[in-house]
C-alpha cells in the first residue's frame, strides 16, 4: 500500500507547485469605439505609381491605450502584395479632422494621433503566402484616451513605402487595431473597391448664336419728281451676317405714309397728297398715268440660299414691292434658311412717279427695317 500512495502524493505536490510557479498573462482586448477607413481612391489596382492612392484612418479606443503603443492595419491575407505594393516606410501625417467627417458623433475626429515622445513611423509589409497579410504597422503612439477619435493618413514613403489597393473589386475585410502592451482594442470592417470610380464629364462650349445687320445710309432722296413725268429711284444696302451656329436670318419692312390709310410718300402740308403705296402685291409706275411708291431688294447671293419674295424682286424694271403701313403690315423682304458662308449685301432700290394730279411740295416716307435670325 505504500508503493501505491507515494506516487499519488507525489503528483499532488508537483501539479501545486505548477500553479503558484508558471505567470499568468491577462489581455484586456476590446472593439473600438468607432472606426472609419477613407480612401483617396477606391478603384481596385491602383499601384501606386502611374495612379496613387492615399488612407486615412480615424479610430475611437474604447478603453484608455498607454503610450507607446502601435495602431495596425491589416489586409485580407488573399490580397497579398497588393495594399503594400513596395515594403518600407511609408509618409504618416496625424490629421485633426477630415473631409468626411460626422459633426458631434465617435466619426468626427477630435484629435491628431499623439506620439509617445518620439516622432510617428508607419511602416508598410507585404504578405507572403497563407497567414501572412499586407500589414501597416504605425509605432511610436502616444497615450490614446477612450471615447476620443484620433486620425492619421498614410502616404507613399519618400524612398521606399509603397501603398495601393488590391486588385479584385468588392469587398476586403480590413482589421484596424490599437494597443500597447496587453491593452487592445480592435475592430475588422470591409473596404469596398470599385473597377473604376471614375466618372468623366463632357460637355461641349459653343458660340452664343448671334446676327449683324446693318443699313448703309438712314437718309436717301429720290431726288424731283415731275407730275405725269417718269419714275425717280434712289438706293441704300443692308447687309447680314450670322454666326456659324446661327440657322439663317430675316429681314422685314413697313411704311409710315399718312398714318392713316396707306404707306407711301406723304406731303403733310396744305394741300396734302400721298403717292401711295398700296399695301400688297406690287405695283408698277411704267405706266402713263400712273402714280406711287415702293421698293425691291436685290438677290445678295443669286444661286445662295438667300431668298427674296417675289412681290419684292427686281427682276422688272419699273415694277415694285408695295409696302404696307405699320408694325402690322411688316412684310418680309429677304430671308435665308440655313447657315451663312459669308456676309450677304442687299441692295434696296425705292421708285416714286407723281402722276399730272400730284400737288408740288416736299415728300417723305420713313420706312422701319426689322432684321433678326434663326436658331
Amino acid at each position: 500500500m505504500k508503493s501505491l500512495i507515494r506516487p499519488v502524493l507525489i503528483t499532488l505536490v508537483l501539479g501545486f507547485a505548477l500553479l503558484f510557479v508558471i505567470p499568468r498573462f491577462v489581455a484586456n482586448a476590446d472593439s473600438l469605439t468607432s472606426v472609419y477607413f477613407y480612401l483617396s481612391r477606391m478603384q481596385a489596382n491602383i499601384n501606386g505609381s502611374s495612379a496613387t492612392v492615399e488612407y486615412l484612418i480615424a479610430f475611437a479606443p474604447t478603453q484608455t491605450i498607454p503610450t507607446a503603443g502601435t495602431v495596425s492595419i491589416v489586409f485580407p491575407d488573399a490580397d497579398d502584395g497588393n495594399w503594400c505594393r513596395t515594403q518600407g516606410a511609408l509618409t504618416i501625417t496625424a490629421v485633426s479632422s477630415s473631409i468626411v467627417d460626422l459633426t458631434g458623433t465617435n466619426w468626427d475626429i477630435d484629435a491628431v494621433l499623439p506620439n509617445s515622445g518620439s516622432a510617428l513611423t508607419a511602416t508598410c509589409t507585404a504578405g507572403s503566402g497563407a497567414s501572412s497579410s499586407d500589414t501597416i504597422t504605425v509605432s511610436n503612439v502616444g497615450a490614446l484616451t477612450g471615447g476620443t477619435t484620433y486620425g492619421l493618413q498614410l502616404a507613399n514613403g519618400t524612398a521606399a513605402g509603397v501603398i495601393g489597393t488590391d486588385d479584385t473589386a468588392g469587398s476586403h475585410p480590413t482589421t484596424v487595431t490599437s494597443s500597447s502592451g496587453a491593452t487592445i482594442d480592435s475592430s475588422t470592417f470591409d473596404l469596398e473597391l470599385v473597377s473604376n470610380d471614375i466618372v468623366t464629364v463632357s460637355a461641349t462650349v459653343t458660340d452664343v448664336p448671334t446676327v449683324n445687320c446693318s443699313i448703309s445710309s438712314n437718309t436717301v432722296d429720290i431726288g424731283s419728281l415731275f407730275p405725269g413725268g417718269a419714275y425717280s429711284t434712289a438706293t441704300h444696302t443692308i447687309s447680314t451676317s450670322t454666326s456659324a451656329s446661327s440657322s439663317g436670318y430675316y429681314w422685314a419692312a413697313y411704311g409710315t405714309g399718312d398714318g392713316s390709310t396707306d404707306a407711301g410718300l406723304y406731303k403733310s402740308t396744305a394741300t396734302t397728297y400721298l403717292l401711295a403705296s398700296t399695301g400688297s402685291a406690287t405695283i408698277s409706275l411704267t405706266g402713263i398715268g400712273t402714280e406711287g411708291f415702293g421698293m425691291t431688294v436685290s438677290d445678295p447671293d443669286t444661286a445662295g440660299a438667300a431668298v427674296v419674295p417675289a412681290d419684292f424682286s427686281d427682276a422688272s424694271a419699273g415694277t415694285f414691292g408695295s409696302l404696307d403701313r405699320a408694325s402690322a403690315g411688316a412684310q418680309l423682304i429677304l430671308y435665308q434658311n440655313g447657315a451663312q458662308t459669308s456676309a450677304d449685301v442687299s441692295t434696296i432700290t425705292y421708285g416714286a412717279k407723281a402722276s399730272g394730279s400730284a400737288e408740288a411740295g416736299s415728300y417723305s416716307e420713313e420706312v422701319h427695317f426689322i432684321c433678326g435670325a434663326y436658331y
